[in-house]
């Protein structure tokens, strides 16, 4: 007791400079740039739609690519980490991954190149990998629960903008898309809401974005006020996809869910133990009057869904005939960047495909074989990188939230990461995130303190120690 008051009392009489030079430690720069390079994913398409300044070629050009110019200056900043067991993993997979597109791509534009589409397929599948492996050392010790609620924050207020789309006249101007002269696409329940998004499509992503957050928040939750937080992420993402009046997020979100739960003891407590949140949000929620609001957009959805011409396994599972299909055409592709939308319309004006709709196909036009195993690598060191962190730590919550990466991550993988530069942003953003926070956690092996050494250890070197050190007790005891 003795030396615990005399920290405490030497604790108060810090003079008032040293303590304001242990304030900026609470939230480092690199973490701010982050920050708001996911708000800008977020925001770009307000600024587009709603903000004549950036209506223009430049303005528009230059919100496009604002996420990813300021994600980029992360490199300005120092690394705070030596690699981790998980960083060398991802640079063991994502090296050869880029060099394979790299030469599928070659290959391919021998055929002819597209400038613009080059560029957008470079990005999303070289450039902001990179990106991330690079990041990640300089944002280690980042508190993720400053990502998630960011996130949360975002999908609340584009659920609650999607209702109000649904709702209005399609010419109304809170319902109009980046191109002015698109036509706003309705359906029987009303208007199929865009939220801040430029089209539909980034109203899906945010719908997939807001389900992992509140799976993540679930996972790491310590108190109601999370847990609160936790189950409004849930509902606000399922109500984007409602409000989109899109299927595929809000299958997504249900196998996310599910497979966390299966596959995770961890998320099912989580879940256990927010029962009764869950039950105070419906009660809530019902006094507010929001159930008859998530009742007219599910009964929107289920219209449309039982409408459609297409099938589940043709949505879901079609695109690998599809890729067959188009090995079988051009094994070393077609031209380099003619399968991305941004460089079809740069070309031609329109952005109708000629081919395939889905993205494993549409990639091996573009890059060939070498570039869809080149894409398939890649994506493997990124998941093996968080299955490296899960093993290392020993917080069931930390590998319950490594889980849900890795769910959001494969969908997005497989489904719109390669050709939608929202979906690539996010993908590689949270990604980064994730293993930067989980870098924090001793038992995550790999973070070094400003001015020290690697101060971890793994789970084995953690074991040899504690063996050698019963060896020691046995020794002397038989002494």
């Amino acid at each position: 007791m003795g030396a615990l008051q005399e920290v405490q009392d030497t604790t108060r009489q810090r003079p008032r400079r040293a303590r304001r030079k242990v304030m900026p430690a609470a939230m480092n720069k690199a973490w701010l740039v982050l920050m708001a390079a996911l708000a800008m994913t977020v925001l770009e398409g307000a600024f587009r739609k709603w903000v004549p300044v950036f209506g223009g070629e430049m303005g528009k050009y230059l919100m496009y690519f604002s996420k990813d110019i300021i994600f980029a200056a992360l490199l300005l900043f120092p690394k705070r980490s030596l690699p981790s067991p998980a960083m060398k993993i991802l640079g063991n997979w994502l090296i050869p991954g880029c060099v394979l597109v790299l030469a599928g791509a070659v290959l391919s534009s021998a055929h002819g190149i597209n400038p613009v589409g080059a560029l957008l397929t470079s990005r999303a599948v070289i450039i902001l990998p990179l990106l991330a492996w690079l990041a990640v050392p300089r944002l280690t010790g980042l508190k993720l629960g400053w990502v998630l609620w960011l996130l949360i924050a975002f999908t609340v207020l584009n659920s609650a903008l999607g209702v109000e789309q649904n709702w209005l006249p399609p010419d109304h101007i809170l319902n109009r898309y980046s191109d002015k002269e698109v036509d706003v696409v309705t359906v029987a329940s009303g208007v199929r809401a865009t939220g801040t998004f430029s089209y539909i499509a980034g109203m899906a992503l945010i719908s997939t974005v807001g389900i992992w957050a509140g799976l993540a928040l679930m996972s790491l939750a310590k108190n109601q006020r999370q847990r609160i937080g936790a189950w409004i992420a849930l509902a606000a993402g399922f109500g984007c996809g409602l409000a989109a009046v899109s299927r595929g997020p809000v299958v997504i979100g249900v196998v996310m869910v599910a497979g966390w739960m299966i596959c995770s003891r961890a998320g099912v407590s989580a879940l256990a133990s927010g029962l009764v949140t869950a039950f105070f949000c419906v009660v809530v929620a019902t006094g507010i009057g929001l159930t008859p609001v998530f009742s007219d957009l599910g009964e929107g959805f289920l219209q449309r869904a039982t409408g459609g011409g297409d099938t589940f396994n043709g949505r879901a599972f079609g695109q690998f005939d599809e890729t067959i299909t188009a090995f079988q055409m051009a094994p070393l592709g077609t031209g380099f960047g003619f399968q991305q939308n941004g460089g079809i319309y740069a070309a031609t004006g329109t952005t109708d495909l000629t081919a395939f709709e889905s993205p494993l196909p549409r990639l091996v036009l573009e890059t060939g074989i070498l570039g869809l195993i080149g894409y398939l690598t890649v994506c493997a060191g990124a998941l093996l990188a968080l299955q490296c962190a899960k093993r290392e730590t020993q917080s069931a919550g930390v590998r319950a939230m490594l889980l849900a990466t890795q769910l959001l991550l494969l969908s997005a993988f497989y489904g719109s990461a390669i050709f939608n530069h929202t979906s690539s942003a996010f993908t590689w953003m949270i990604f980064a995130a994730v293993l930067a926070a989980a870098e924090l956690k001793p038992e995550a092996g790999g973070q070094m303190p400003e001015g020290g050494k690697q101060k971890t250890e793994s789970r084995n070197q953690r074991a040899d120690r504690k063996g050698k050190a019963r060896h020691s007790v046995r020794t002397e005891n038989a002494r």
